[in-house]
């Protein structure tokens, strides 16, 4: 199996192998890609370590089996929206590199300062300040549940403000699964891209059961449950994330999505 790391901060999963391709997916720097076809000299078939399958460019990629396997099990990320990485430990170095939440980087344990040093997927080092990175902690769905909750709505609530975009994952622009899939995948967890799939993989429980941390349902959208009747999505409504509510005398109640959800979904009681 031939696997590949993005290189690029922020790069295009396309339906097609056209840069005027609509926009399926985003994958990040780090993340590690498994090559399904090559299509001509330009791009690649991929499939994400969350089964989802799109086009990359072969600039965003590096292709290389060997350095695949070693990054495989980094789980050091990018926690700040965006992070420069200075090719020294100091500002007014040059900026090697911009990354933003989620981005995947070799954690080395070297620290100068208020610095520590990070390997980037193409083999270089950089800097970035110490604490704008961490290790992704996975917490207990039996034993830490209401932490974890907790945890899963913060997550979601950073991209407050953000602009809508399709296909989006990242504060340059993020959807609704898109939202809901970092929300859980910062946290440990990963969910499928889309809403239907989403809706699918969880348990199926009644709305007035939902706690902070669940996700509602709707017509091809999704939305995080941020507890009393309340949540956070990314919507093309308004063209931003933002929060709405089911509680009919609150200013931000959406009728339409009151009218029309179709589910609620858990992953507290599968047995993850």
């Amino acid at each position: 199996m031939e696997r590949a790391i993005v290189l690029k901060n922020v790069s295009a999963v396309n339906m097609i192998p056209d840069f005027n391709s609509e926009l399926a997916d985003e994958v990040l720097h780090g993340m590690v890609l498994e090559i399904v076809e090559k299509k001509d000299d330009s791009w690649y078939k991929v499939k994400t370590h969350y089964d989802y399958c799109g086009y990359v460019n072969k600039n965003d990629l590096v292709l290389d089996n060997a350095a695949a396997d070693r990054w495989q099990d980094e789980n050091y990320a990018v926690w700040r929206l965006t992070v420069d990485v200075m090719s020294e430990p100091k500002y007014g170095s040059r900026v090697a590199a911009t990354l933003v939440r989620g981005c995947l980087i070799k954690y080395t344990g070297v620290f100068e300062d208020k610095w520590e040093k990070i390997g980037l997927a193409d083999g270089s080092w950089g800097w970035i300040r110490t604490g704008f990175a961490r290790h992704i902690e996975k917490l207990s769905v039996a034993a830490d549940e209401e932490k974890l909750r907790k945890r899963i709505v913060e997550t979601a609530l950073d991209y407050l403000d953000t602009q809508y975009r399709w296909g989006g994952k990242s504060h340059f622009g993020i959807d609704c699964s898109g939202l809901s899939g970092m929300a859980y995948m910062m946290n440990g967890y990963l969910l499928p891209r889309d809403a239907g799939p989403q809706q699918k993989y969880l348990k199926a429980i009644k709305r007035e059961e939902a706690k902070p941390g669940d996700l509602f349902f709707f017509p091809g959208h999704v939305a995080v449950c941020i507890g009393e009747g309340r949540y956070v999505h990314a919507t093309g409504r308004e063209g931003y994330t933002l929060i709405n509510s089911f509680n009919k005398g609150s200013k931000d109640y959406r009728e339409d999505l009151d009218k029309k959800q179709t589910g609620t979904g858990t992953m507290f009681g599968m047995g993850l």
